[in-house]
């Protein structure tokens, strides 16, 4: 091995899943080298969670401005500088990266641990050896850690045009007079909040018979109204046919719904339609790893790959693709990794995402954990089914926020709970009682007999818990 670098475990990847390895490798003694394609931290603070947070904040601002009349408050005219909400954007990111070419703070993270950084494209040369800008790296052991990139669906013609992803709709600089966003999932829908709430004529445009088709149908249903309320026109079971290019910045998006074939003209199209593995280039193959039937990296529940010395963790194993989860596993990865690498005769970790909450951020927050009342009733046949209307609740009466429902789901004959699902205001952070209630495996008695604060959003729970029935 003259002439070649040499650690005990290479990160490829440096965004939730990979900084959580890194770390867990370190605290277990191993010596660390990071690759890292653009910045470090990797999507969510620099493009995706964090931005797109920072901009839904102010289009909540801006939203409650527009209603301070309810409030007893005279303002003036409502306006916005598109060019300083970017400008806000860019602040937030910089203060979680430390700003610069690759992230000033990540850097300083890095350096502090002791590890090595490389920059560029990373590719498999054997389960070994991992080359970078023509410098041969050896591993004792290598965490996958690259995340995943946009699925372009096989629209007619969609690469003849410049279509926009996520990414460059949360950076742009000039707003749009209209878009059609293709996909009404939660990052479809984020997006579509955002552009709305600022006077961008948005046409949602969902293949499912829901927008996030994942959630509580009941719950999914408000949230279709809350977007709706908010100016955009969402269209459900639809197919996108085909995409002209009508030349002057216009394009036709042609859809089909049941009504036949409609054409749609605005100035962007945005994809928003979901995602895979983020492995071209990276030539697995060379090291043996294994790929499942939708091309994600195969893994156990200790992060391992089909090759004994290499693991894989976030959204690049196609498991739940969120920052928490990413996080989760990248410990994991990274810990057992180290130990693997060192030699050490520990057990090795496993990962545990039997409960795992989710937030949308759109003008009502969407929350949920656990089975769906859907997901229940396949399961169990009948199931226990507590709802609070928001609109119940002292505090969303003080607020001015009455819109939204949270139902809780419970095994119908041990009564644990089994899911929940809000869509109201704090959605995010009522959730995680009903999470923790899961965790515990609380049933849903002991969460109507506990005493919730007044008034407060999470007396929601309480309400939900005692007023139970069977469906």
């Amino acid at each position: 091995m003259k002439n070649k670098a040499s650690f005990d475990v290479i990160v490829i990847g440096t965004g939730s899943a990979g900084f959580s390895a890194i770390e867990a490798a370190v605290e277990q003694g191993a010596s660390v080298c990071a690759i890292e394609q653009e910045k470090l931290g990797g999507e969510c603070p620099n493009f995706a969670c964090v931005p797109s947070k920072a901009l839904l904040k102010a289009a909540s601002v801006y939203r409650t401005v527009q209603h301070a009349r309810d409030f007893g408050i005279t303002v003036g005219a409502v306006s916005h500088d598109f060019s300083k909400l970017m400008q806000y954007r860019g602040s937030v990111v910089d203060s979680i990266t430390g700003g610069g070419e690759y992230g000033e703070r990540y850097k300083a993270i890095f350096s502090k641990l002791g590890v090595e950084v490389k920059y560029g494209k990373a590719r498999f040369i054997d389960d070994h050896m991992i080359e970078v800008n023509g410098e041969n790296i050896f591993g004792n052991t290598i965490v996958i850690a690259t995340g995943t990139v946009d699925f372009i669906p096989p629209i007619k013609d969609i690469e003849q045009i410049p279509y926009k992803n996520w990414k460059e709709v949360i950076l742009q600089k000039r707003q749009p007079k209209s878009m059609a966003i293709i996909g009404g999932g939660p990052v479809g829908c984020e997006l579509a909040t955002f552009y709305a709430t600022f006077g961008t004529r948005v046409v949602l445009l969902q293949r499912a018979s829901q927008v996030l088709h994942r959630e509580d149908e009941e719950i999914a249903s408000l949230a279709f109204h809350s977007l709706v309320d908010i100016g955009i026109d969402v269209r459900l079971n639809v197919e996108v046919d085909s995409v002209i290019d009508s030349r002057g910045g216009v394009f036709g998006v042609r859809i089909r719904n049941q009504s036949g074939l409609e054409m749609i003209a605005v100035d962007q199209v945005v994809l928003a339609a979901g995602k895979k593995a983020n492995i071209e280039g990276l030539d697995v193959d060379q090291a043996g790893v294994m790929l499942d039937h939708s091309g994600y990296v195969k893994t156990t529940k200790d992060q391992r790959t089909s090759v004994h010395h290499i693991f894989a963790a976030g959204d690049v194993d196609g498991g739940l693709q969120f920052t928490h989860t990413a996080h989760h596993e990248g410990s994991v990865a990274g810990y057992n990794a180290a130990l693997i690498a060192k030699k050490k005769r520990t057990s090795l970790k496993t990962t545990n995402e039997r409960v795992v909450p989710r937030v949308t951020f759109i003008p009502s927050e969407v929350a949920s954990v656990g089975m769906t009342q859907e997901q229940a009733k396949k399961e169990y046949k009948q199931v226990l089914v507590g709802r609070w209307p928001i609109s119940n609740l002292g505090r969303a009466v003080t607020e001015n926020q009455r819109f939204g429902l949270l139902k809780i789901i419970a095994h119908p004959k041990t009564r644990k709970v089994i899911g929940g699902h809000v869509i109201g205001e704090r959605a995010g952070e009522v959730i995680h009682e009903i999470a923790l209630a899961m965790f515990l495996n609380t049933t849903i008695d002991k969460l109507s007999e506990m005493i919730h604060a007044f008034p407060t959003y999470s007396e929601a729970i309480a309400g939900a818990a005692a007023s139970v029935v069977k469906e």
